[in-house]
C-alpha cells in the first residue's frame, strides 16, 4: 500500500543540506573511496581482521618476502585492519631490506647482468627498499597489454610540448641500460622553462620513469605541460621542478585517473592529481606522497587531500 505523500516529505532540502551533500560526494570522488586496485598492473588486497602476511601471501601464491618488500615492510611486521597491500605480479620483484642485485639475481636464477639490463641499472647499482624490479624476460601484464597495447619501440618516448607544439622522439637508455647523455639534452629542451627558455638537465631517474610510463601505455605520446621551473612567482624553492626532478604531463588518449593510478604504483615518487587543470604531476623523492589539487591552471594551489605511501586515500 502506497503511503500518502505529505508536504513535509516533498519539502526541498535547505541550502546547507545541499552544500553538505555536495561536499560529501566530492570527497568520495576525489579521495577514491573504492577498494578496486589502484594500479593498472598490480593487484591490491585490503587486510581483514586476523590476517597476516603469511596468510595473504599464501592466498595469492606469492612469497612472503616479496609481499613484505612490495609494501616496504619486514616479514614480521603486524598488519592493521583495512590496510591496503600491493600484491606482486608474476615476473616482478620488490627489493627487501639489505638486498642487492646479486642477492635478488641468485634467488631468481638469473644473472646480475641480465637483471640490471632489464631494469636499466648498472650491475653495481644501489637499490632502495621497496624498489620494483622486472625479471629478465618478463613482459607487461596481460591486463595492461590488452588495454593499452605494446609499444612499437620500447624504451623510446614520444614527447609533445603543449605550449608550442614542439615534438621529439627520444631513446632514453643505451644498450648498457644507462641514461644517454643525448637523451637528457633532448628531453631537457622540451622541459625548458616556459617563458625564459632556460634549460636544466632532467633527473636521470625521472627519465627512466617517463620511459616506463610510456612503455606501460603502449608507447603513447607524453604531453608535457611543465618541466623545469626556477624558484619564484608561485614556484617554491623546495619544488622539485626547480631541480629538474618533476614534470606535469598527460598521456595522449589515456584517462587521467588511469595515469594517476599507474604512477602511484611506482616506488618513491610524488604524484599530484589535478583534475581541473587536466594533468598529473610526477616527481622523484625518497618516500611516496600523493595529493589532489583542485586548482585550475594559473590558480593558486588548492590541495584537498593528501596521503603518504602507495595506498589509496580512504
Amino acid at each position: 500500500m502506497l503511503k500518502k505523500t505529505t508536504r513535509a516529505s516533498m519539502r526541498r532540502p535547505s541550502g546547507g543540506q545541499l552544500v553538505l551533500a555536495s561536499l560529501a560526494l566530492t570527497a568520495m570522488v576525489v579521495c577514491g573511496f573504492s577498494i578496486a586496485p589502484t594500479s593498472a598492473s598490480a593487484e591490491e588486497h585490503r587486510v581483514r581482521r586476523g590476517q597476516n602476511l603469511a596468510r595473504i601471501a599464501k592466498r595469492y601464491n606469492v612469497q612472503v618476502g616479496d609481499l613484505a618488500a612490495a609494501n616496504r615492510m619486514r616479514r614480521t611486521d603486524a598488519l592493521r585492519e583495512g590496510q591496503i597491500l600491493t600484491i606482486p605480479e608474476r615476473g616482478i620483484v620488490y627489493v627487501g631490506h639489505r638486498q642487492s642485485l646479486t642477492v635478488i639475481a641468485s634467488r631468481n636464477n638469473v644473472t646480475v647482468a641480465a637483471l640490471a639490463r632489464a631494469n636499466g641499472l648498472s650491475p653495481g647499482a644501489t637499490l632502495r627498499v621497496g624498489q620494483r624490479l622486472v625479471l629478465p624476460g618478463h613482459r607487461a601484464s596481460k591486463r595492461a597489454v590488452k588495454r593499452w597495447g605494446t609499444p612499437r619501440r620500447p624504451g623510446v618516448i614520444n614527447l609533445y610540448r603543449v605550449i608550442n607544439g614542439e615534438q621529439a622522439r627520444v631513446r632514453v637508455l643505451s644498450k648498457r641500460g644507462r641514461v644517454r647523455r643525448r637523451a637528457r639534452e633532448q628531453v631537457g629542451q622540451l622541459l625548458r622553462h616556459r617563458t625564459s627558455n632556460r634549460t636544466l638537465s632532467p633527473n636521470r631517474r625521472l627519465l627512466r620513469l617517463m620511459t616506463q610510463i610510456s612503455d606501460h601505455f603502449g608507447g603513447r605520446r607524453l604531453n608535457i605541460i611543465s618541466g623545469y621551473r626556477p624558484a619564484g612567482n608561485r614556484t617554491e624553492e623546495s619544488s622539485r621542478h626547480v631541480s629538474g626532478s618533476a614534470i606535469d604531463f598527460s598521456v595522449a588518449g589515456v584517462n587521467l585517473r588511469a595515469i594517476r593510478d599507474y604512477c602511484r604504483s611506482l616506488p618513491d615518487v610524488g604524484v599530484g592529481f589535478y583534475p581541473r587543470a587536466r594533468f598529473i604531476h610526477l616527481d622523484v623523492r625518497d618516500e611516496s606522497v600523493y595529493w589532489v589539487d583542485q586548482s585550475a591552471r594559473g590558480e593558486r594551489a588548492r590541495v584537498t587531500a593528501t596521503a603518504r605511501g602507495r595506498r589509496p586515500l580512504n
